[in-house]
C-alpha cells in the first residue's frame, strides 16, 4: 500500500492577499491619490568661524570707509584753518608796521620828561636779595599711619 502524502495546513503563515488569484477573477484597482513630489531640501552648511570672520571684515570695511570720510573732512578743515592763520599773520604784520610807524619817538620823550620821568640810564640801581622759605613737605600716607600707631600705643 502506498503511503499518502502528509497534508500540512499553513493557516498560521497565511497573510491576507497572499492567495493565488483565481483565473476568472479580475482584480479591482484601488483609487490612489497622486503622489506628491517631495521638494528636495538644499542644505547649506555654515561655518561659524568663517561667518564671524566675514562679519568682522565687513565691519572693518565700514569703519575704514567712515574713517576715510572723516579724514577728508579733517583735511578740509585743516586747509581752511591754515588759510585763516596766514590771513591773520598778514593782518598782524600790517598792524605791527602801522603801530611802529604811527608815533614820533621825540614827541613821546618830551611828554614823558614833562610828566617827571627820567631815562633808564640815570635811574639808580638797587639789588635786593630775598630768601624764599622752603615749605615743609606734605606728610605721606606712611607718615600718617606711623603717627596713628604712635598715638594708639603711646604710654
Amino acid at each position: 500500500m502506498e503511503r499518502k502524502p502528509d497534508i500540512q495546513y499553513v493557516g498560521q503563515f497565511y497573510v491576507q492577499g497572499s492567495a493565488v488569484p483565481q483565473i476568472g477573477e479580475k482584480q479591482k484597482k484601488k483609487a490612489t491619490l497622486p503622489k506628491l513630489r517631495r521638494e528636495k531640501l538644499q542644505k547649506i552648511y555654515v561655518d561659524p568661524v568663517a561667518l564671524c570672520g566675514m562679519t568682522v571684515a565687513v565691519v572693518m570695511l565700514v569703519v575704514l570707509v567712515l574713517g576715510a570720510f572723516r579724514l577728508q573732512k579733517s583735511w578740509e578743515q585743516y586747509n581752511q584753518m591754515s588759510g585763516y592763520l596766514s590771513q591773520l599773520r598778514r593782518e598782524n604784520a600790517q598792524l605791527e608796521h602801522n603801530y611802529r610807524t604811527s608815533f614820533d619817538l621825540e614827541k613821546v620823550r618830551s611828554s614823558a620828561e614833562g610828566l617827571g620821568m627820567i631815562p633808564r640810564e640815570e635811574a639808580q640801581n638797587a639789588t635786593v636779595w630775598v630768601s624764599v622759605p622752603i615749605p615743609e613737605p606734605e606728610p605721606t600716607l606712611w607718615d600718617d599711619i606711623m603717627w596713628f600707631l604712635r598715638g594708639l600705643f603711646a604710654k
